[in-house]
């Protein structure tokens, strides 16, 4: 029981993760990504928990990426390019 109600908050959990690792793969090869470049590269991710049927997929990047952002600058893992436009990320 408890498991079908921590589902949703579990699979958008497993959502950002993913969506953060290809951030990065993408920084490491990349000196820095623009907003709109960030969201071609996580349009079309998908998560899914081993013990249900239910799945998640990003088809409205715009929704996504400024959440997953500032969860990435908060966490630490990239830095806002500051005299730059339009705003650019790149690895900390």
């Amino acid at each position: 029981y408890v498991k079908q109600q921590r589902k949703t908050e579990e699979l958008l959990n497993i959502l950002y993760k993913r969506s953060e690792t290809k951030i990065l793969k993408a920084l490491k090869k990349q000196e820095s990504l623009t907003k709109t470049e960030i969201e071609k590269i996580i349009r079309g991710t998908k998560a899914s928990l081993f013990w249900s049927k239910n799945k998640v997929q990003v088809v409205d990047a715009k929704l996504v990426t400024k959440n997953l952002i500032l969860k990435m600058i908060n966490e630490g893992l990239i830095v806002e390019i500051s005299n730059s436009r339009p705003k650019k990320y790149k690895l900390k």
